[in-house]
């Protein structure tokens, strides 16, 4: 154990030798060792040792000792400042500190008070989280310090700068830090002292039914500056904005319809987003019953639980991922019988369609030719020139132009099957399944 102590002393002595250290400073080159202490204490009571080693061997008559305290003395600091007064009958100028440049205690406790008015006072969020961005200049002198005196029990500036602001944020507000999706980034300045708020987004997952036609997935501004529909999902969505005090709001939809196709059945499911939201207390259940309210017979969500940003990308690809069935209302230039529906039946049972982007969107998608499955098709005879299909498909067939062919850009079509030309009258969404 001797070996030990002179071998943590001797460091510390190395270390005060060379340049001025406040008790943090020093303390934190030995952070790994003890449990339950600051580097505060660790630095305070190294010192308070070196001190009281350097005072025995004065009092012993050692010239070089008392030499060698009269030389750290200006980078040890108060705790040698009795002592110096003693032996000198002058008052101690203590040096500041060469890495954080003053006291880094003091540092922390203003930088954590700021923090903790800015998170009461600028928002109300459930938990929080403290980023340390430490200048370049000082990095670099800590990392050089590390290296040349060979300190492997050290920790970074910015280590003990968020554990210790997060401490006293967390006592003073009663807001509970969590490491994995905190509400609020508590953004400090080192040295700077500088202390900013980042409002994480805000991510709800849900599925919503749109009963009516003509109302799109997103706000659809014409270049001319003129919402070319109604009404959106994303606009049913909008009281999320006022309930939340966010600044943006997001739609991430696992698809999308046809602004004249409704979403029934199972709904689709999708991801609302609120930038910067200054009030993260109400609960899905609230921002739910706000949204059907304002939307009503328009647009319909459920709101279930919060989500992450990886289940954006999730559900995002969920689109390819999933079967998709479809009611489609079919209106015939000729007359239809049992038989032609029949063999639409048989014909799509199974079947691998190729599309290529259809006419009406190749304006605004690239010109490519995809493969869709169909696995089945059911019909139901309505009127001798009208029929009904439930089709079930791989997510993003056209189902539009499933039915009327688009001119030989899909292939086959029923259309094709029955040698008639069909129209897709009405369509819509009644179901999303899993492909296991």
């Amino acid at each position: 154990m001797e070996e030990q102590l002179k071998a943590i002393l001797g460091k510390a002595v190395e270390l005060l030798s060379e340049a001025p250290l406040c008790d943090n400073c020093l303390g934190r080159m030995f952070a790994l060792l003890g449990r339950g202490w600051s580097n505060r204490e660790r630095g305070d009571s190294i010192k308070r040792v070196i001190v009281m080693a350097l005072h025995a061997r004065i009092r012993e008559g050692d010239e070089e000792a008392r030499e060698e305290f009269l030389r750290l003395v200006p980078n040890i600091g108060r705790q040698a400042s009795t002592l110096y007064q003693e032996l000198t009958g002058a008052v101690l100028e203590a040096r500041p500190c060469s890495l954080c440049g003053g006291d880094l205690e003091e540092f922390i406790e203003g930088v954590a008070r700021r923090a903790a008015e800015k998170l009461t006072r600028e928002c109300r969020v459930r938990s929080f989280i403290v980023a340390a961005h430490v200048d370049p200049v000082l990095r670099r002198r800590e990392e050089e310090l590390k290296q040349r005196f060979m300190l492997r029990y050290a920790e970074s500036i910015a280590s003990e700068v968020k554990r210790e602001v997060g401490k006293r944020v967390q006592a003073s507000t009663g807001i509970p830090p969590d490491f994995d999706n905190p509400d609020a980034v508590v953004e400090v300045y080192i040295p700077a002292g500088r202390v900013e708020l980042r409002l994480q987004p805000l991510l709800i997952r849900g599925t919503y039914w749109k009963p009516a036609r003509r109302v799109s997935q997103s706000a659809w501004i014409t270049a001319a500056g003129v919402k070319k529909y109604p009404f959106s999902v994303e606009e049913a969505l909008a009281p999320l904005l006022k309930l939340y005090e966010g600044e943006e709001l997001i739609l991430h939809a696992s698809g999308r319809e046809d602004v004249d196709v409704r979403m029934l059945g199972t709904g689709r499911p999708f991801i609302v987003e609120v930038k910067k939201p200054r009030n993260r207390l109400p609960d899905p259940p609230a921002a739910e019953e706000a949204v059907n309210k304002w939307a009503r017979g328009l647009v319909e969500v459920k709101l279930a639980s919060e989500a992450r940003r990886r289940d954006v990308r999730e559900i995002k690809e969920e689109k390819s991922r999933h079967v998709k069935v479809y009611r489609a209302l079919v209106v015939s230039s000729g007359l239809i019988t049992r038989d032609d529906l029949k063999r639409i039946e048989e014909e799509f049972r199974d079947r691998l369609v190729r599309q290529r982007t259809p006419r009406r969107v190749r304006h605004r998608r690239p010109d490519i030719v995809r493969e869709r499955m169909v696995y089945s098709v059911r019909t139901r005879l309505i009127t001798p020139r009208c029929f009904e299909a439930l089709i079930k498909c791989e997510g993003g067939l056209y189902v539009k132009e499933l039915v009327d062919g688009d001119e030989g850009g899909t292939r086959p079509s029923f259309a094709d099957v029955v040698k008639k030309e069909l129209y897709c009258a009405e369509l819509d969404v009644v179901a999303f399944e899993g492909i296991s």
